[in-house]
């Protein structure tokens, strides 16, 4: 009877341990996103549910681009990264930074990240060689830049015979409204809404589909916080991913998300409408041989830059 006993009090104290070590040291989570951005996990941002899973507290700060994401993991500001674009983590990890892909936010079309030209510059895809020689704002480091790139050598326009300015989103909406330049690539709702009130997407959504243009984003995490906080990261990727399927189910709510997202309800379900939320499978089998893992191998992406393990399947 003693050692059944102490058999189960062994067990307990080697569960109790393992418990510790998946829920290590961290007394709060840092997590970074973008604001016009909507995705049905903001729901459980506001009602706190990514608190009552954690059991610690969680800090959300909002961020401009992936790169200031990058930056700010770097500096030890920020753990997780959700919702970087795929390019400024590349753009990362191909400088060692020590990153990891641990799951896919989503999958997007040109109607989240797109080029629009002016309609006063009177530039469209038929005369598109017309933005050489002018000035075109572009995020640099950015999927917007990737989307940019891809566009030109669609349209048949020489990106080096252009001047190009660095320039975040919002900056780039208001200087097409200003008419600073003849073109703008950006992303987010409220500034692609500003663009195409003066102007016209360079290649519709469907465009962008057929030559092969897609957009990722993805959750990213730093090595330290991995390592150190296993269980953390787990259990923020199955609520991210359960919050994923409740809005494939309808039982999101989209007056929740809209609010966060500081966007009118109508504006926030066109943005959200374009953004394809895998599930656990799916997102799996992008990762190991699907549009993340081509989008990696295409871009020279260094090994061991993405880790499954902590996918709810």
């Amino acid at each position: 009877m003693k050692k059944i006993i102490s058999f189960i009090l062994s067990s307990l104290v080697a569960l109790y341990l393992s418990m510790s070590v998946a829920f290590a040291a961290a007394n709060e989570v840092r997590v970074a996103f973008f604001l016009e951005w909507p995705t049905p996990n903001q729901e459980d941002k506001v009602k706190g549910l990514y608190e009552k899973a954690l059991g610690v507290p969680v800090k959300w700060t909002n961020f401009s681009n992936g790169g200031a994401m990058t930056d700010a993991m770097l500096a030890g500001d920020i753990d997780i990264s959700y919702s970087q674009g795929l390019v400024p983590f590349i753009n990362a990890v191909k400088s060692k930074a020590p990153l990891k892909l641990v799951d896919i936010a989503m999958e997007y079309g040109m109607g989240g990240t797109t080029c629009v030209t002016s309609n006063a510059s009177g530039i469209t895809k038929a005369n598109a060689s017309e933005l050489e020689g002018k000035k075109v704002a572009v995020p640099l480091g950015t999927m917007a830049e990737y989307v940019f790139d891809e566009s030109m050598k669609v349209v048949g326009a020489d990106k080096s015979k252009m001047d190009v300015i660095q320039m975040d989103p919002e900056e780039g909406a208001a200087a097409l409204v200003s008419g600073d330049v003849v073109m703008a690539c950006l992303f987010g709702g409220n500034s692609i809404k500003a663009a195409v009130a003066v102007g016209s997407r360079l290649l519709t959504v469907q465009e962008a589909r057929d030559a092969g243009i897609l957009g990722i984003d993805i959750t990213s995490v730093t090595d330290k916080f991995m390592k150190e906080n296993p269980g953390m990261l787990r259990t923020f990727i199955e609520v991210t991913h359960e919050a994923n399927a409740r809005y494939a189910a309808g039982k999101s709510d989209l007056n929740v998300i809209a609010k966060d997202s500081e966007m009118a309800l109508a504006d926030m379900k066109d943005t959200i409408g374009g953004f394809k939320f895998l599930n656990a499978r799916e997102t799996k089998k992008s990762m190991e041989s699907g549009n993340l893992a081509g989008f990696l191998k295409g871009m020279n992406t260094p090994d061991g830059a993405v880790d499954t393990s902590f996918l709810p399947l």
